[in-house]
């Protein structure tokens, strides 16, 4: 604790001295199985979190005394874009000698990952990053849009940056980056999906301890919107439980990146059923609004630990399961899914996606095998590259012997999607989405009798893209 003090101190950063021990604890029980120097590390990255959303709560300069934390209407998108291109490690300085304490301060953050972090993963921590200062940018224009007379946000587009901003997803992925797990970037879909969930569930849990706090500041949230403080509380307790139904799989396996997301997940939805983190001295024993105990009760329990026997899966999770993991599973299963799941269109598909297969023995899983497959890259609905396999160096290229292929709308099985045609082959891929970043396939071969199924998963489009050059 007393070398985060210090770090806050001789940073500057805008943060009380008084929530180090908070931050320190939290850090040690999310991950207490990770190295002192990790936990530092997160402490860090959870300080300069709390320090920009003052930032950016700060009144503006025009509206308010000029402080060392507030920021005019000029100045602040121009600080916005400054810790944008120190994420993006732009700049020979990387930000380290900039006037600006919090810049200085993300740069030393990011050096300590890079240094230490995996790269895969470091992409997906940018990412929330970059999502993080976007959202609170979008939620200061709310609050100026409300002080102005405008409206309020529509809920959906609410809880897209609340999910960013709550701080959650960054903390997650920070420590995913950290870890040495074997692995973890295949069971990312899994891993994504129940964060998302998480993060949004925090932040109506957040929006109900705080509301009255943020109605003075003139701030929107969920109950402003329109939700109900019950339908707040049952909200987010149902995207808890979606959370922890999604990583059971992987938590009875043992694997750190479910058991940190669930850790993270628990931490936050018990320090909001006691206290507000914005006022942490003014600690309170009344219920949460809208939970047991209320005024507004609801037929619900705070998040607590689970037993570790699964709970019975969806299908649909069971196969985001057994690709996680790169297991097999039979066609019974994937044709029943299959047709259960809905159609994709070509919007959704564009970019680069890495394939796998859901067996080892046929003869298409052996062609693909033999071929070093790697995915898929859609460009256009008439330039897709079917076939990006990898060489003995491990480098992704477009194999093109067989030709390229196009998007078409094809009725399939009942219904009409967006399918892949080869150009020079009698195949066609068919698609289904599982997820926004799964999608469950089915390769059409003339006069195959047997149908082949597989999995694409998106590739970030922060990472690293394959080449193009074609051999």
């Amino acid at each position: 604790m007393p070398r985060l003090e210090i770090w806050l101190k001789e940073r500057g950063l805008p943060v009380d001295t008084a929530l180090v021990p908070l931050m320190c604890l939290q850090t040690a029980f999310f991950t207490p199985w990770l190295p002192p120097e990790t936990c530092y590390q997160m402490s860090r990255l959870t300080v300069w979190l709390m320090a920009v959303d003052n930032v950016l709560d700060a009144p503006d300069a025009a509206d308010a005394p000029d402080t060392a934390d507030s920021a005019g209407p000029d100045e602040t998108p121009t600080r916005v874009r400054a810790w944008h291109r120190v994420l993006a490690g732009h700049g020979s300085d990387g930000g380290s000698d900039s006037d600006d304490p919090m810049a200085r301060a993300l740069a030393e953050i990011a050096r300590g990952l890079h240094r230490d972090g995996r790269p895969e993963l470091l992409a997906v921590w940018r990412k929330s990053m970059h999502q993080t200062l976007i959202g609170m940018q979008c939620e200061r224009e709310t609050v100026r849009t409300a002080a102005a007379g405008g409206g309020v946000p529509r809920l959906a587009d609410y809880l897209r940056h609340g999910a960013w901003t709550i701080g959650v997803e960054q903390q997650v992925t920070a420590l995913w980056a950290l870890m040495d797990e074997p692995g973890l970037p295949r069971r990312l879909p899994v891993l994504l999906g129940a964060l998302r969930e998480a993060a949004t569930a925090i932040r109506l849990l957040n929006d109900l301890r705080g509301h009255q706090r943020e109605q003075t500041e003139g701030k929107t949230d969920a109950l402003a919107i329109g939700l109900t403080e019950q339908e707040t509380y049952q909200r987010a307790e149902a995207g808890l439980e979606n959370c922890r139904r999604a990583l059971a799989p992987l938590t009875a396996a043992g694997y750190g990146s479910a058991v940190a997301l669930e850790r993270v997940a628990l931490w936050h939805a018990r320090m909001y059923h006691r206290f507000d983190p914005v006022r942490p001295g003014r600690a309170t024993t009344s219920s949460l609004p809208g939970g047991p105990g209320s005024a507004a009760q609801a037929r619900h329990t705070p998040f607590v630990p689970q037993s570790r026997e699964a709970p019975d899966m969806s299908i649909e999770q069971e196969v985001l399961d057994v690709i996680a993991s790169g297991g097999q599973c039979d066609n019974a299963k994937l044709a029943e899914l299959f047709d259960r799941l809905e159609p994709v269109d070509t919007d959704l598909l564009l970019g680069t996606w890495q394939g796998g297969g859901f067996e080892h023995t046929s003869e298409n899983a052996a062609l693909l095998t033999k071929m070093r497959w790697y995915g898929k890259r859609f460009v256009d609905a008439d330039h897709v590259e079917p076939l990006l396999c990898r060489d003995e160096d491990g480098t992704v290229f477009s194999y093109e012997e067989m030709g390229l292929a196009t998007l078409r709308e094809v009725i399939y099985r009942g219904k009409q999607s967006t399918a892949m045609v080869y150009d020079q082959l009698p195949i066609i891929d068919h698609f289904r989405r599982l997820t926004d970043n799964v999608l469950l396939c089915v390769m059409d071969k003339k006069e195959t009798p047997t149908d082949f199924y597989f999995h694409l998963t998106r590739v970030p489009a922060s990472l690293p893209q394959p080449s193009g050059d074609g051999r």
